[in-house]
């Protein structure tokens, strides 16, 4: 468990650094342009319930899958080996990495959730680049908020534990 919370921090740090290299070097920096209200349906959230970090494995694998397409963009537009594809080369391996922490822990059927559809190769190349800076935006949030939500989990059980600990101990001899 804290292997994952360490990668989530991680992540969180890389995602809106990510987002800030994204939405400057696409020229998309402008008027907030990138920071829309809603983010996509699969991306909302963190909440960790009853069920805990189980709930990650849907947005984490809709989310590989738009790392996946924003790649494929970036690479027609962009020389290999360009900044831009390294970082999110690098984002892709931390999201995969994460899924694969979240299946050892909760082992599932293989079922992955469905493809969210993604503009088709006769979408402007803008929309495209614009669509993937917001999803970009929106997993930074997301990121942000889970790494919130799992320190102050991880500090109360600290605490609770120290509770605890104080609750048992036996009083001291004379």
């Amino acid at each position: 468990m804290q292997q994952i919370q360490a990668l989530v921090r991680h992540m969180a740090e890389d995602a809106q650094e990510l987002f800030a290299f994204y939405e400057k070097d696409q020229s998309l920096a402008v008027n907030g342009i990138c920071r829309n209200k809603r983010p996509p349906e699969w991306l909302r959230g963190p909440e960790l319930g009853p069920g805990g970090l189980r709930g990650l494995r849907g947005p984490m694998s809709h989310m590989a899958q738009a790392l996946q397409d924003i790649i494929r963009l970036q690479r027609d537009l962009n020389p290999p080996g360009a900044e831009i594809l390294r970082r999110l080369a690098r984002t892709h391996l931390k999201v995969r990495g994460l899924l694969s922490n979240l299946d050892g822990l909760f082992p599932a059927p293989s079922s992955r959730p469905g493809r969210q559809p993604r503009p088709g190769p006769t979408a402007p190349i803008f929309r495209q680049k614009l669509e993937g800076c917001r999803t970009l935006w929106h997993y930074a949030r997301f990121m942000a908020k889970l790494n919130t939500q799992m320190e102050t989990r991880s500090h109360r059980a600290r605490r609770q534990k120290r509770r605890s600990r104080q609750g048992l101990q036996l009083p001291a001899r004379s």
